[in-house]
């Protein structure tokens, strides 16, 4: 038997088969119908096995589970097998453990691990379909394809499956069902190495071959990020499992407004459930709209209180506390948020909970005894210390003291000069001082130092379009930073707005309605509004900033729009 010496990130996996499986030692006792043969053959396998001999117990054993077809022996086997360093003999149990039990989701399992750890990725795609297949429900098979990076251990996964998968797809003998499945997996991997157009259309040929099949919904889903024309490929379901999932979708890519409308549908149909409250609360507060979020929030911990008592009923009681507090800060009724925030008693949540209560201060005017406050935070360590500074920094930007701000960002930059958070955050400061050479600086060395933060690349190029600079460079930029960070309304409200200085008005308004749609802030709407002005649509332009200015009438972007329109 050949021992595949290469085989050292087997050894978990050994260890978890010859769990499944009691050691000779604590071998079961044989059942009454056991015959003598087959357990002296079985007594014998182990003996082998003590005595050093592995080959000779994988033989015997395999053996035995080839003629009792019992799915304990074939996994004792592929153990004794992978113990020994032998993967090609492990690999020959779980192809008999399959051809005995097709349906056997742990035999599929265990032979993809296995492939995937010897590098035989060609061998593969069937058995992934094979595994998909064991699973009848949508949900269940977006957690499989989630689990693909973990099971397959393949850095060029679509190199590696792409071919194989493509063959199970065109094969007009498979069925519809299969070939569909074969197109989701080619998207998934897709979705991965974030080819958003490679994706859609796998997940559209999904829909072709097997119209009945469900999975290229739920597909769509991970996929509207990178790809806003998934939108085409999602279902208007009352299916709560779905709406859950497509609401949780939209709040990750923080189009909060539609998120807010899914979840509102979620708690007519689901009143009882706490979790949709807590949600709609924390959205309405996202949205600035403190008052509707004080009510979700109340109801919520009015729900919560008819739960069970534990941890989780804790953290959750916790949570809703901080949001109330938020909200009735931003309501201006600051005896309230202190009550709401004494409410909380989690221990885990003690450096949020003092920050809290020091930006509580701040907002009443006490702004030295808030820094005080943000300076004793607790916990010790760099990151902790870092955390004080940035926490001491945003207190002083919420109180418009920019220039302090900026100062104590500049002396933690002195300590950590690479640290991407600092540099970000700093850059951000003397973009407010208009300190313009230094910030872009700062987020060239952001970018250098991480070419994946899109934060980064759509602030300099929304610099650059803002002060109608280097267009195609602002171009280049803010591309780059949706293709990273995929279509988050924020990105979009800078690349709409790039086109309105680049002269390109339709494009501009397209951009700008769907990041308003999304994401009803002051600054989007105030940038629709001077789009929607220029093409002469002024009616609706005056709506827009009447609503922007309900939210934050103090607004810079808001002020600067209205006095280059000639409003006041």
């Amino acid at each position: 038997m050949p021992l595949i010496r290469r085989l050292a990130p087997l050894v978990p996996l050994a260890a978890a088969l010859a769990l499944a499986l009691p050691a000779a030692a604590q071998t079961q006792a044989p059942s009454s119908d056991m015959d003598a043969p087959l357990f002296y053959q079985l007594l014998m396998g182990e003996l082998q096995l003590q005595a050093g001999e592995p080959a000779v117990a994988f033989q015997l054993l395999l053996d035995a589970a080839r003629r009792t077809a019992d799915e304990a022996l074939f996994r004792r086997a592929a153990g004794v097998a992978l113990q020994a360093r032998d993967g090609q003999s492990a690999l020959q149990a779980l192809k008999a453990w399959r051809a005995a039990h097709p349906r056997s989701m742990e035999a599929i399992q265990t032979q993809l691990q296995l492939q995937g750890a010897l590098g035989r990725g060609e061998e593969m795609p069937a058995g992934i379909l094979d595994w998909l297949q064991g699973s009848t429900d949508a949900p269940s098979r977006m957690q499989q394809l989630q689990a693909l990076p973990r099971l397959l251990r393949q850095g060029n996964a679509m190199d590696s499956f792409e071919p194989g998968l493509a063959r199970e797809r065109d094969n007009a003998a498979n069925p519809a069902e299969r070939r569909a499945l074969a197109a989701c997996t080619i998207a998934q991997l897709a979705l991965l190495d974030r080819n958003g157009v490679l994706a859609l259309n796998q997940l559209r040929q999904a829909r072709q071959l097997d119209p009945q099949q469900a999975l290229p919904h739920w597909l769509a889903l991970d996929l509207l990020r990178l790809n806003p024309a998934a939108e085409d490929l999602l279902l208007p379901t009352p299916d709560p499992a779905y709406q859950l999932a497509h609401a949780r979708t939209l709040a990750r890519d923080q189009r909060s407004a539609e998120a807010l409308a899914l979840f509102q549908q979620l708690q007519k149909s689901q009143p009882e459930e706490p979790a949709h409250s807590m949600a709609i609360g924390a959205l309405l507060l996202d949205l600035r709209r403190p008052a509707e979020a004080e009510t979700a929030l109340r109801q919520h911990l009015s729900q919560l209180a008819q739960q069970p008592a534990g941890p989780a009923r804790e953290s959750t009681h916790a949570g809703a506390h901080l949001l109330l507090a938020q909200a009735l800060e931003q309501q201006k009724n600051f005896s309230g948020a202190q009550a709401a925030l004494d409410a909380v008693q989690d221990e885990q949540r003690a450096f949020e909970l003092a920050y809290r209560r020091a930006a509580l201060l701040a907002r009443q005017g006490q702004l030295e005894p808030a820094r005080a406050m943000v300076r004793a935070l607790p916990g010790e360590g760099q990151d902790i210390a870092r955390r004080r500074l940035l926490a001491e920094a945003q207190i002083l930007r919420d109180a418009g003291q920019w220039a302090n701000s900026h100062q104590i960002l500049q002396q933690a930059l002195a300590a950590e000069p690479d640290n991407t958070d600092l540099l970000y955050e700093s850059a951000m400061s003397a973009e407010r001082l208009k300190q313009h050479d230094q910030m872009e600086q700062l987020l060239r060395r952001v970018i250098e130092l991480d070419p994946r933060h899109h934060h980064a690349r759509n602030a300099l190029g929304y610099s650059l379009a803002d002060r109608n600079l280097r267009l195609p460079e602002a171009r280049e930029l803010l591309e780059a930073a949706i293709e990273l960070g995929g279509h988050e309304p924020a990105l979009v409200d800078s690349l709409g707005w790039l086109a309105f200085r680049e002269g390109q008005l339709e494009e501009a308004e397209q951009l700008l309605r769907r990041a308003h749609r999304a994401r009803p802030e002051v600054e989007i709407g105030a940038h629709l509004a001077e789009v929607l002005w220029a093409r002469g649509q002024q009616d609706e332009a005056r709506a827009l900033l009447q609503q922007a200015a309900s939210q934050d009438a103090d607004n810079e972007v808001l002020r600067d729009t209205r006095r280059r329109l000639g409003l006041k």
